[in-house]
């Protein structure tokens, strides 16, 4: 049983991703609990009383702070934390570079959404191009962002004046 969960620790942490390594510290949890809690039921049987109290209470507080650390770490993927400064001028350079007829970028909000990130990209262009061209220029642009490996999602809004204001 031991094995069974060593081996799968071994592949959950071969794996690059937020909930790979989640399973990977619930496997190793598993892994230590069981054998603590068989060395704990065996010593206090055969040898000293105190034996398995004590190794519960090593394995309650090992999986208590493993799991307040876990949670430390994920809560501000899961609430939206703000990309990193690298990871927004990783945008900014794909949404700069992409076409011509972009300006400006007026607003540019990059935040977790889960492991990877959510995109809104304000977009300036000529007040003269043409509704089709426009939706032309942000719909291959947000795909663009998409194709990215940390992006989840991307939204691209167009606007004729760099104004810094995304609510008008």
């Amino acid at each position: 049983m031991i094995d069974g969960f060593l081996v799968l620790y071994i592949i959950c942490r071969s794996r690059n991703t937020s909930a790979s390594r989640i399973l990977a510290i619930d496997q190793r949890n598993d892994c230590i609990t069981n054998i603590v809690a068989l060395a704990g039921a065996y010593i206090g049987h055969q040898w000293w009383v105190y034996a398995d109290p004590i190794g519960a209470t090593i394995v309650s507080t090992l999986i208590i702070v493993t799991w307040l650390l876990t949670v430390k770490e994920q809560v501000p993927l899961l609430i939206g934390k703000s990309a990193s400064p690298q990871v927004i001028n990783r945008i900014i350079n794909v949404a700069i570079s992409h076409d011509e007829r972009i300006k400006h970028l007026d607003t540019v909000y990059v935040y977790h959404f889960g492991a990877n990130f959510l995109v809104e990209l304000h977009v300036v262009m000529d007040r003269e191009i043409s509704l089709c061209e426009a939706h032309d220029v942000a719909e291959t642009l947000q795909g663009k962002l998409e194709q990215l490996s940390f992006v989840e999602r991307a939204f691209v809004h167009c606007d004729y004046e760099f104004d810094g204001d995304e609510h008008v």
